[in-house]
């Protein structure tokens, strides 16, 4: 028996509409029937005129098919970017300073936002809003008095060229070589040369190129903390490779509260004698502070530092009552303090230094010293330095308020300047 089929098969196949049929049904019908299907003349049956009312149906129809296939098109291609996204974003991210590769990026994710939405695209990308939204400013505006190109009257907050190149030339000044960023962004807010926040200096720092191998962070621990100075000192002794092969032992005594260096001697041996000159020297700065009271010396187990000669040599002191400690032992706390001390005069002072006697390195550890305590910031207690805080000198000025005239004037300043792109009024500039 033959197979008998709906006369709307039989239409859509007259018409040349059979593509809205699935194909394995399509498949079925046998060919002969197909072309007897396709010879059919319409005209000769009553009321053909009527047709016209299906047109439309069949035309959404076919629109819906189609739009049906590019969805599953576009949900193939989104797979496969999912799928790779782990490896290309990084490089779009890593690449985010080339202008040609940003631009072409942001024309894909337009391009994808006629059919999605944006937030989804971003999604997509690995990118977020705040950074899309900046790059789309960055792409419109284009300025030639801003180190980032950004318009200074449309972003009038960002630092201008003259601070920026005052920065540059303090990061790359040989002079600030020993000196962290937040030392040298302390020192310069105290000169009034550059009033900006440590974070512009970070930033412009990357900007710039003046970058230094990160060191994994450890989980910080509270550790012994003086509400005062003289209250706790700490006492240790380092050692140092010399030009020539042999050792120098640098023996370092500090404040806890201010992080001054007190005293310290260089010794071609480590002696119990190189430990009572250290604490003989740190004496006579100590006499010049006011406050007299006890103090704790803080010290680790080492033979040099717990012995008949510096006992009897503490017990007969006057002039200053002081009481030696063990760390991790009379006390819980480590002398960690001390150590810090140590990587910052051999980490940042005395690297790729050689010294061929000891001479030669106890002058430079007086300049080390001086440096240290007088002239740099200590993080701590930025922007003084430890011997303002050890002897209680104020600072003289307000931070806050040098900061907060300073962005106002910055402010100002970009709003005036000579834009080519931008018209407008200009605000006069505050006295």
């Amino acid at each position: 028996m033959k197979n008998k089929y709906d006369s709307s098969v039989v239409f859509l196949y007259a018409t040349g509409n059979e593509n809205l049929l699935p194909l394995d049904f399509r498949r079925s019908i046998p060919y002969s029937t197909i072309s007897t299907w396709r010879k059919a003349d319409l005209g000769k049956y009553q009321g053909h005129e009527f047709r016209y009312h299906f047109d439309n149906a069949l035309k959404s129809q076919q629109w819906y098919n189609e739009a049906k296939k590019l969805k599953q098109t576009l949900i193939a291609l989104s797979r496969c970017w999912i799928a790779l996204r782990s490896n290309i974003t990084p490089a779009l991210l890593k690449g985010r300073k080339d202008m040609e590769l940003r631009k072409r990026v942001l024309l894909s994710i337009q391009n994808l936002s006629k059919h999605l939405k944006t937030e989804q695209v971003l999604k997509l990308f690995g990118i977020n809003k705040a950074m899309y939204d900046q790059w789309i400013l960055e792409s419109k505006f284009t300025c030639f008095d801003s180190y980032t190109s950004l318009c200074v009257k449309r972003h009038p907050h960002q630092l201008q060229l003259k601070e920026i190149e005052k920065i540059r030339k303090a990061l790359f000044n040989p002079k600030f070589d020993y000196w962290p960023i937040v030392a040298i962004q302390s020192h310069y807010l105290r000169k009034r040369r550059v009033m900006a926040s440590l974070d512009s200096w970070y930033k412009y720092a990357n900007l710039l190129g003046r970058k230094r191998k990160l060191v994994k962070k450890s989980m910080k621990t509270i550790g012994l903390q003086a509400d005062y100075p003289n209250q706790y000192w700490h006492l240790d002794t380092t050692y140092y490779p010399m030009a020539n092969g042999s050792f120098a032992y640098i023996t370092v005594m500090m404040d806890n509260y201010s992080k001054m260096i007190l005293g310290y001697y260089v010794g071609s041996t480590l002696r119990q004698s190189n430990v009572r000159r250290t604490i003989t020297r740190s004496l006579k700065t100590i006499s010049k502070h006011p406050l007299k009271t006890k103090s704790y010396l803080v010290a680790d187990g080492g033979r040099e530092n717990h012995n008949n000669e510096v006992d009897k040599f503490i017990e007969l002191l006057r002039t200053h009552k002081i009481v030696k400690i063990r760390s991790l032992k009379d006390i819980k706390y480590s002398n960690s303090p001390i150590e810090a001390v140590h990587r910052t005069v051999k980490g940042r002072y005395l690297k790729n230094r050689k010294f061929f006697s000891i001479r030669e390195l106890d002058r430079f550890l007086k300049f080390v010293v001086n440096d240290y305590n007088m002239l740099r910031p200590h993080y701590k207690h930025r922007p003084r330095t430890p011997y303002e805080v050890y002897f209680g000198k104020p600072l003289g000025f307000n931070v806050k308020n040098r900061l907060k005239k300073a962005h106002k004037m910055r402010v100002e300043n970009n709003k005036c300047a000579k834009c080519i792109q931008c018209t407008g009024a200009c605000l006069k500039s505050v006295k």
